[in-house]
């Protein structure tokens, strides 16, 4: 099967679980696992439905730039019966050893390659005495064409005048063969010896020992003597014995090599399981059914849990032996799910089988998950395994230096320098991750001077807040400070996202701005809450997210006056991770810019603030339909882009086709090779693969010049939008003009030292703004009051990047995500009857579950209806959503839908008077 067929998987029910459940136990971490079951794809007939389910495991396996876990795939040529025995044994070492992931090492298989070497050993004649030291030597000669330190050893031993050597060279073997050539061959014997009989500090390899005893009543005293009973069957011996003790060294090997060792950082990077896939397992007395039998009874015997088996095409393994029967892949997926999480059961049948009917669901969330991009991203490390060794023997001698100087009364002051300060510590890239107090720890690079200013700006409102209150005595009956957190990706390693294009300084802005205007009126009143805010790096679009959230509960369960987390302005996979591990913990959390829907799904301690991807899906459906986008009129058709791996364009894409219509719908599916997150998601959009943004350029300059009224519709992120109009300008004879409608994430793209109208000069663009508060100051307050305090700050500001943020949706989001927070803190004070020592996060949580008094607030970026769960829902469902009109003469509202204040609701837009979604 061709890596395009590979690709284009068909969806079956339940496929989505089962692959789920099988990534979880590739990239299982070492201590939680247990044995899995061997998984047997079962269909009548010849169906192609199973072979074509193993075909996408492998090609996940594969990866886009590397191997991702080590995989051994079998076709259906391996269970020919006439193919030599030995040649399956020798395909499946091969492909395990040639997929080792990148920093992991070769892959030795000491006891699989020494029993190889037994049944293939020439009978030996003669007097019992003589056949073990035969034997030996013989799986040395084989020892020594896999071992080059044994192959150069016995080169300088010489060769003897048996072996045609001259006189000269019978002399230097005379000499030197003892040395180079019989001690390490009779050090091999005595490894081999105790690798096979258990007695090494390996551990646990007894299974030959086990084997022989049941063989020959008598427990073995040497390897080579009890093995010599082997050799007589040699490679047309009985079968079942032969695989029998070729699966079990196999499958000790691997349970060896996936341990790891104090000093090995090549063994520490084996993070996944070793993965067996077969195509078609053949008839009932096939190579590969008897190798899945003596497999699955392996497995059992030695408690293997480093290997993950799936087999297509099987139909009468079942009959032998006990299985575990599920009804489908969708209950196989549940099953293994639970084998992931509780473990194995002991007594248990090794092997499960799944019928798979061979008619296709129609299903399109399915088919993401066995597309043509993988899913398994093993961590990844900062050093390589040789930078690594290096490392370590570093610190050995700095170790010896300081035991040297404690021995010898030298004073030593163990606290050095510590490149990540605070409960920080070194994330994916590199970079420090995690929380600090101010800008001591993030923001290094020249690229991040803006974020650490606002940092910096921030830790002098958290010390002003705790100089007020130092003054206060005991029995002061005015509320103490309680602590916010902030959470997104404030800084970047090599390659990261620029956090000024990302839109963080945006947020950290608005943020700033709110906790001086909430602290401002705390202080004068002393009826309302101070807040501090903690700063918390989630990492490069929160690749550290899951981790950093960990740190962030560990640090609350501390710290009791930390009550809430804002931010999460990016909806990522890692995002929705990090909110279920707060909503594990109780902790409340205010978003900020991020709009997936699946966002409110993952905990009920998360509130939103801006509007859902759905409900801005509509708005621009509406708008692509009835707005003059092009010179004649409203669009006639309309191109989709979109990352179906990214949550956010993924969301955002979807809604728009359901609002617009999928008949009238043409998606480009691009994926940025600097994707965190490669794998597509469930739901995604269906269309058209684009390998690169010079091929999307490509695709949409043809569109255009086929049809002049053609739009664009561009769902993806904003830091690549700049990255298409650039490929596209080079081009541009068929397409000098282009019209296009973007998501909110556009105008991420605003800020950068270029305006895209400056890029593509052809460019009509128009895109969606969540709040631009410069078009409510008339009619808001709470508007105006955001603008005059943005202008008192940043006065200054005419920079070309962070000139344009005064208009930015994401700093006014922030600034209503902090009001909401400080609003729920207020209320949850005033609840305690003064009674400060009863304010905490679970009071907070409960406010907030049943709605801020009033029902809400008017916002800077529109009216929060903050009704709570209890109320109806933790997102306003009438948010005000506008579509803004780019161009070199600044912004101009064209739509305007939602409620903009108490009493002041938009329902029409447009000259014609469209009816809002």
């Amino acid at each position: 099967m061709s890596a395009g067929e590979q690709s284009r998987v068909p969806a079956y029910p339940g496929v989505e679980k089962f692959v789920d459940a099988f990534d979880t136990l590739v990239v299982q971490p070492r201590r939680t696992r247990s044995r899995v079951p061997v998984v047997l794809l079962s269909e009548p007939g010849d169906g192609q439905a199973g072979r074509r389910i193993v075909a996408g495991l492998r090609s996940r396996l594969r990866g886009r730039e590397g191997r991702l876990a080590p995989h051994a795939y079998l076709d259906g040529a391996s269970a020919d019966p006439a193919a030599p025995p030995l040649d399956l044994y020798e395909q499946i070492a091969y492909q395990l050893d040639a997929t080792m992931p990148r920093g992991t090492g070769r892959l030795r298989l000491p006891s699989y390659r020494l029993l190889r070497a037994v049944v293939t050993a020439p009978a030996v004649e003669g007097l019992m005495e003589r056949r073990p030291g035969e034997l030996r030597d013989h799986c040395y000669a084989a020892h020594r064409e896999v071992s080059g330190l044994a192959r150069g050893l016995w080169w300088l031993g010489g060769r003897d005048q048996a072996s045609g050597g001259t006189l000269l060279e019978l002399l230097w073997n005379f000499v030197a063969g003892p040395l180079f050539q019989r001690l390490p061959r009779a050090l091999y014997g005595r490894r081999a010896g105790r690798r096979m009989l258990g007695r090494s500090r390996a551990g646990g390899r007894r299974w030959y020992a086990e084997w022989v005893r049941q063989q020959q009543g008598t427990p073995p005293s040497d390897f080579f003597r009890s093995a010599v009973d082997l050799v007589g069957g040699g490679p047309d011996g009985d079968p079942e014995q032969l695989d029998r003790i070729l699966v079990h060294a196999l499958l000790a090997d691997l349970e060896a090599a996936a341990r790891k060792r104090l000093f090995g950082p090549w063994r520490r990077r084996r993070v996944s399981r070793f993965v067996i896939l077969v195509e078609e397992a053949g008839r009932a007395e096939s190579s590969l059914q008897r190798f899945l039998r003596e497999l699955r009874a392996a497995m059992e015997d030695l408690r293997c849990t480093s290997v993950v088996a799936v087999a297509a095409g099987v139909r009468t393994l079942a009959s032998r032996i006990p299985d575990i029967e599920v009804p489908g892949l969708a209950a196989a997926g549940a099953d293994l799910a639970n084998i992931a999480q509780r473990g194995t059961p002991p007594g248990r049948p090794s092997g499960m089988v799944v019928p798979v009917a061979e008619e296709a669901a129609d299903d399109q969330a399915a088919t993401y998950w066995l597309g043509r991009w993988p899913t398994l991203a093993p961590p990844a490390t900062r050093w390589g395994p040789g930078t690594e060794v290096g490392v370590a023997a570093v610190g050995g001698l700095l170790a010896l230096a300081v035991v040297g100087g404690l021995v010898t009364g030298v004073p030593f002051d163990p606290t050095g320098p510590d490149p990540c300060l605070g409960s920080t510590f070194l994330g994916t890239d590199g970079q420090c991750v995690g929380v600090a107090e101010g800008a001591a720890s993030f923001s290094t690079g020249d690229s991040e001077r803006a974020v650490r200013d606002v940092l910096q700006r921030i830790e002098r409102q958290n010390k002003q807040v705790e100089s007020e209150l130092a003054g206060r005595d005991g029995g002061d009956p005015r509320p103490g400070a309680r602590t916010v957190v902030y959470f997104g990706p404030l800084s970047g390693g090599k390659d990261a996202e620029d956090p000024v294009r990302g839109g963080t300084l945006a947020e950290l802005r608005g943020l700033a701005l709110a906790q001086a205007y909430v602290n401002t009126q705390a202080l004068r009143s002393g009826e309302r809450v101070p807040l501090r805010v903690l700063a918390a790096n989630a990492g490069d679009r929160f690749r550290d997210a899951p981790a950093v959230a960990h740190r962030i509960v560990e640090l609350a369960a501390r710290d009791r006056s930390i009550v809430g987390v804002v931010g999460f302005g990016q909806s990522r996979r890692r995002t929705y991770d990090a909110i279920r591990i707060f909503d594990a913990a109780g902790l409340p959390m205010v978003g900020t810019s991020g709009t997936a829907d699946e966002l409110l799904r993952q905990g009920g301690h998360y509130y939103q603030t801006a509007p859902t991807d759905t409900r801005a899906g509509r708005v621009m459906a509406a708008f692509a339909a009835h707005a003059p986008m092009t010179d004649g009129g409203p669009a006639v058709r309309v191109r989709l882009v979109a990352d179906p791996s990214d949550a956010y364009s993924a969301s955002l894409a979807s809604a728009f086709r359901a609002a617009y219509g999928a008949s009238r719908t043409e998606s480009l599916l691009y994926t940025p090779t600097d994707s965190p997150e490669p794998s597509p998601l469930p739901g995604a959009p269906s269309g058209t693969q684009v390998a690169a943004v010079e091929d999307l350029a490509r695709e949409v300059c043809r569109a255009v010049a086929e049809e002049p009224r053609t739009a664009v519709v561009w769902a993806g992120r904003g830091s690549h939008f700049q990255l298409f109009l650039e490929e596209l300008s080079r081009d541009a004879r068929d397409c000098p003009r282009l019209a296009v409608l973007g998501g909110d994430d556009v105008t991420n793209a605003l800020t950068e030292e270029r305006r895209p109208w400056e890029v593509f000069g052809g460019l009509s663009l128009y895109y969606v703004s969540h709040g631009r508060a410069p078009a409510l100051s008339d009619v808001s307050g709470e508007a105006a009051a955001f603008l005059a305090a943005y202008d008192r700050t940043y006065a200054g500001d005419h920079g070309s990047r962070t000139g344009a943020m005064r208009q930015d949706a994401h700093v006014a989001l922030a600034w209503d995500a902090m009001r909401y927070l400080a609003e729920g803190v207020d209320q949850a004070w005033r609840g305690t009857g003064g009674h400060d020592e009863r304010l905490d996060r679970s009071l907070l949580q409960a406010v907030l579950y049943q709605g801020l008094g009033g029902g809400g607030f008017d916002g800077a970026t529109g009216r929060i209806e903050a009704h709570g769960a209890a109320g109806g829902g933790r997102v306003s469902e009438r948010k005000l959503i506008a579509v803004e009109r780019g161009g070199a003469g600044g912004a101009r509202t064209v739509l305007l839908c939602g409620t903009v204040a108490r009493g002041d609701v938009r329902r029409t837009w447009g000259d014609a008077e469209h009816p809002c979604p």
